[in-house]
């Protein structure tokens, strides 16, 4: 049974994430974004967060998609 749930498990984030180079990609994103909008040192960045956001996905995902057709 619990062979079955951590199949499971493993299932659902391949197909929610499919690899943890993007699924840290995207966390690591997610956490600068917030930290330039809660953090007032970090406030000359704010307009800049749009941006940030999309090249951190957007890096995220090429790395991952060399890693896949170098294989």
């Amino acid at each position: 049974m619990v062979l079955l749930a951590a199949y499971f498990e493993q299932e659902v984030f391949d197909f929610f994430c499919g690899d943890w180079r993007v699924f840290w990609g995207i966390v690591l994103t997610v956490v600068v974004i917030e930290g330039i909008e809660r953090l007032p040192a970090l406030a000359a960045a704010r307009p800049w967060a749009g941006l940030i956001l999309f090249a951190g996905a957007a890096l995220s995902l090429v790395n991952s998609l060399e890693r896949e057709t170098k294989a």
